[in-house]
């Protein structure tokens, strides 16, 4: 209660004046003519108006000088005409009319009391402070309904891959009242806004609400969630947005080709960048996969960039019937694209051998049953490497005869295989010729050499050549091609 008017902050309600200047045992006067001395105020933590968008708070039979009757009052006998309200945003202003004392959640607002006892202090009443008059007028703002995201309702500013999204929000309003709708405002950036109604689940003061919309790669979207109660209050939460993934166009190999042949056993696999409509930074995944009981060099491996050198190595020949399949696919952060097409290559052997020392010089003119070896490297012994892509065995033969006094094979002209020093491990010495023995005839092919290696430093190997001039050689120039061939050791 306030003299003249409403402080700052307050709400004027209704004004009141009794024949004296009091505001005991009172008559009305609506706030749009505010003329009488004193005034019921109110605040709130919501903003109140007395516009009569809601809440009826009293009924006046005129603007001034008026009995006052309950404001849901709707008879018997006349219902007054002039609507004394309050209007609260957010929420809603209600009022209650009981007999002595307000509920606990409600407060007071002043008191009524009529002379006319059928009246019951509901119709043709006076009005007074809340102390003078046994019906109280008990009002208080019902809050507006509470409406919140809940799973699996799409973040703001995030990215979604399924096609489509469930809004979700749960939903609860005061005991007093019950939610009524919940309404999805939808948008498809660059389209119309849709309002559809939610589905509900429940019923009374806790409820929630969903709907699945359907959506499309490459499109950006806005929602918003809004909730009416049973009175009539709204809220919403606040507007998201999203946007559908558009996955990685699929993939273009590019090399080795498909169908291929080739050699390197750490081979550079190459494709072309795809198309991403979302602008995606994209990363790949490479299978490389081997068919036939291959299955141990399989490989599979992540990049950053369009190509993949597979520096591990593969290790199966089509020599074996053996051949590997390989494809790419593209990962934008969000999803994969489709895998590319499958090609196919085949690691074929390269057998091939350099010889590093292709000359050894005993010197000329030497006597029979003169003697010498490679062993002590003086003169140097053959030495070959292996620079292909597999082991492989090596073979010795000789195009032509060393001595004109003998035939070949003898014990005047004998070899035999050693690890070359620093490579030692370079093949399998068990199953190698590594004592001295008889160089084989003419045009006949020897393999001496077992499971040489190709591993850069450590694939190469000495040939040491042992010679006694025979007796009755002639003196002259004395020479032997010896031809060293190598074969796959499958």
């Amino acid at each position: 209660m306030s003299s003249g008017s409403c402080s700052g902050g307050n709400t004027s309600v209704i004004y009141l004046e009794n024949d004296t200047g009091g505001y005991w045992n009172a008559h009305a006067q609506n706030v749009s003519v505010g003329m009488y001395d004193y005034v019921i105020c109110c605040n709130s933590t919501s903003s109140l108006s007395f516009v009569c968008n809601e809440g009826v708070f009293l009924k006046l039979n005129a603007t001034t000088n008026s009995h006052v009757q309950r404001g849901d009052y709707s008879g018997p006998g006349i219902v007054y005409g002039v609507d004394v309200c309050l209007t609260a945003d957010p929420g809603y202003f209600n009022c209650t009319y009981v007999d002595d004392n307000c509920p606990a959640n409600r407060e007071c607002f002043a008191s009524m009391g009529s002379s006319n006892s059928s009246a019951n202090n509901n119709t043709d009443s006076h009005i007074g402070p809340c102390g003078e008059y046994r019906k109280k007028v008990c009002c208080r703002v019902i809050p507006g309904p509470s409406v919140t995201y809940e799973n699996p309702t799409p973040g703001d500013n995030t990215r979604q891959t399924a096609n489509s999204v469930t809004i979700n929000v749960s939903v609860s309003t005061d005991s007093a009242v019950s939610a009524d709708t919940c309404t999805l405002e939808w948008t498809e950036v660059g389209e119309s806004t849709a309002n559809e109604t939610m589905e509900m689940i429940g019923s009374g003061s806790s409820v929630t609400c969903n709907m699945t919309q359907i959506t499309v790669d490459a499109t950006n979207y806005t929602f918003k969630v809004y909730v009416n109660d049973s009175v009539g209050t709204s809220n919403n939460e606040s507007t998201r947005q999203f946007r559908e993934n558009d996955e990685p166009d699929q993939v273009v190999l590019s090399s080795p080709s498909d169908g291929s042949h080739i050699t390197n056993r750490t081979p550079y696999f190459t494709w072309n960048e795809p198309n991403d409509a979302d602008g995606d930074i994209l990363n790949y995944t490479i299978n490389i996969t081997c068919f036939g009981g291959c299955s141990d060099d399989n490989n599979m491996s992540n990049t950053t960039t369009t190509s993949f050198n597979h520096t591990k190595g593969i290790s199966y020949f089509g020599d074996d019937n053996h051949y590997y399949n390989w494809s790419v696919r593209a990962w934008d952060g969000y999803e994969y694209g489709q895998w590319s097409g499958l090609w196919n290559f085949t690691l074929d052997t390269n057998v091939s051998i350099i010889l590093l020392n292709d000359t050894v010089d005993f010197g000329e003119n030497r006597i029979p049953g003169y003697t010498d070896n490679t062993t002590d490297n003086n003169p140097y012994p053959f030495s070959l490497r292996n620079v292909g892509n597999c082991m492989i065995d090596v073979n010795i033969s000789s195009e032509d005869l060393l001595w004109d006094a003998v035939s070949q094979p003898s014990d005047y002209f004998n070899y035999s295989v050693d690890w070359l020093t620093g490579e030692e491990g370079a093949f399998n010495w068990s199953g190698s010729q590594t004592s001295s023995v008889n160089v084989p005839q003419v045009d006949q092919n020897v393999t001496f050499m077992d499971y040489m290696n190709y591993t850069p430093g450590n694939s190469s190997a000495e040939i040491d050549i042992y010679i006694e001039v025979p007796p009755g050689e002639p003196v002259g120039t004395k020479s032997s091609n010896i031809v060293f061939t190598g074969e796959y050791h499958g």
